[in-house]
């Protein structure tokens, strides 16, 4: 390995010393970046969310539309995956974006990544809060009120922030298991439907009776919901032992393993749903198809098994945002406090601790003021949805003009990426038009405004100190020794 010929260029704006000496790098295996992207990409919350959300929408369309939304996180996945054979980063996506488009665009990712990932660990805490009220009522206890679910909120907030400070491999290893537990729960589930309903080839699922085109897609757009975290492996770019081999295995072996669970998954749930109109008068439609299987008795157990998991998937976003404020600080281009390492964890602390408390706040603010646990489940998710599409896209705009710049073949290269840049946009599109009810409809200019905030102040930072902006994307490692010298775009 070796340093990009940008970092060598750059003198470090945050010096290493004994009390803060930065991220440990060599501690992370194999194991713990997979464990990253399977905690972040949270399938046990999807398959019992998500999924029905997507056939409240298609109807026996929902297993196309589950398709196309994993052809279209492949796309992306394989763009990131080409970046993360070659560079090696704490800043993931920002830094693969620098390579291709320069500083501006990298800043922008990088911003709007971290805003992504709060939205959604703000929706995993909320789901963590809402499932643990349900196991405690069925214990007896009253845990659904509004009092009691701003306490479970707190708890579960303190809970996800804790683990990533802990260390990367304490928070990986029990998302891994914590996933791994809940889906043997689930697919018990589900294998009990089977069994009830019995297993037959559904030609209405097939051929999507009953269900058009457009309606397929609008499903799709829900389904690539369920991928998003999938990258976030990049994040431990600077503390994985082998990271070009670990990252892009970790991000397509995600999402390859999860698109067939989650078509298995689909499929044995629409065999097992009545009609959309009594699903969506259920709150956890997954419990219901247990009740309606005869294994309700594993309701209790689904339930935990998605409070756990809700919890680990905000923990694995607040750890790969923290590890992008972290970049940043080292880079020069944001606060020096937020480079600071545990002394003894060597995690970035001080930004986790204050990404938990904006991921705990901003729900724990909307229920105290009267709104409901799901639909602030639902605002929060949304929002940070943006974050990781508006990622996506500029990452997927960079991988060929790195390419050329590396003088590597661009053509077959080129194809995916703009496969991946239209399937993004068409989803960005069908998240905006038809406009969607109040408050929805003014999540895309509250996204929009942070990022443009954000940028305002890149681009003061670069009026002001021009040699400080301009080291972002330094702290890049190089896959080829031999790589020639190459600046970074501007």
């Amino acid at each position: 390995m070796s340093v990009d010929a940008s970092s060598e260029s750059t003198t470090p704006r945050h010096p290493e010393d004994p009390v803060h000496p930065g991220l440990a790098a060599g501690a992370v295996s194999a194991l713990d970046v997979f464990g990253q992207s399977l905690a972040a990409t949270g399938p046990s919350i999807a398959i019992g969310g998500t999924i029905p959300a997507v056939y409240l929408t298609a109807g026996n369309g929902s297993l196309w539309s589950t398709a196309v939304g994993t052809v279209i996180a492949l796309l992306v996945a394989w763009v990131v995956a080409q970046f993360a054979r070659r560079a090696a980063s704490a800043g993931s996506l920002y830094s693969y974006v620098s390579l291709g488009l320069g500083r501006g665009p990298a800043f922008v990712t990088g911003w709007g990544l971290v805003v992504g990932y709060v939205g959604i660990a703000a929706a995993c805490l909320v789901g963590a809060a809402v499932y643990l009220g349900a196991l405690l009522e069925s214990a007896g206890l009253p845990a659904t009120g509004t009092a009691a679910q701003l306490v479970l909120l707190v708890l579960a907030t303190a809970a996800a922030s804790v683990l990533p400070v802990r260390g990367v491999r304490l928070s990986t290893r029990f998302g891994i298991v914590v996933e791994a537990v809940s889906l043997l729960v689930i697919l018990v589930a589900l294998g009990a439907a089977v069994v009830h309903f019995g297993l037959r080839f559904d030609t209405g699922q097939f051929t999507a009776k009953g269900v058009d085109l457009n309606t397929v897609m609008l499903g799709a757009v829900l389904a690539v919901a369920v991928f998003v975290g999938f990258e976030s492996a990049g994040s431990l770019g600077a503390e994985s032992r082998d990271p070009f081999r670990a990252i892009p295995r970790a991000v397509i072996g995600t999402v390859l393993g999860a698109g067939v669970l989650y078509l298995v998954s689909t499929y044995v749930q629409v065999l097992g749903y009545g009609s959309a109109a009594d699903l969506a008068t259920s709150a956890a439609p997954l419990n219901e198809l247990t009740r309606a299987s005869g294994v309700g008795w594993l309701s209790p157990l689904l339930n935990a098994g998605i409070v756990v998991s809700a919890v680990a998937c905000g923990s694995a976003g607040v750890n790969a945002a923290a590890r992008s404020l972290y970049n940043l600080s080292r880079e020069g281009v944001l606060p020096a406090l937020l480079g600071r390492t545990h002394p003894v964890h060597r995690t970035p602390h001080l930004a986790v601790y204050l990404l938990g408390a904006a991921s705990g706040l901003l729900p724990l603010v909307l229920i105290a003021t009267g709104s409901g646990e799901l639909e602030v489940y639902a605002w929060t998710a949304a929002f940070g949805t943006f974050g990781y599409l508006l990622a996506y896209l500029l990452v997927a705009l960079a991988l060929p003009l790195h390419l050329r710049r590396r003088r590597e073949p661009v053509a077959a290269v080129a194809v995916v990426s703009v496969l991946a840049v239209l399937a993004i946009g068409y989803v960005t599109y069908k998240n905006l038009v038809p406009v969607p009810a109040w408050p929805v409809d003014v999540l895309p200019y509250a996204f929009a405004g942070i990022v443009l905030a954000g940028l305002g102040w890149y681009l003061a930072l670069l009026r002001r100190d021009p040699d400080r902006a301009r080291a972002l994307g330094s702290r890049t490692i190089s896959a080829h020794p031999s790589d020639t010298a190459e600046e970074q775009p501007a």
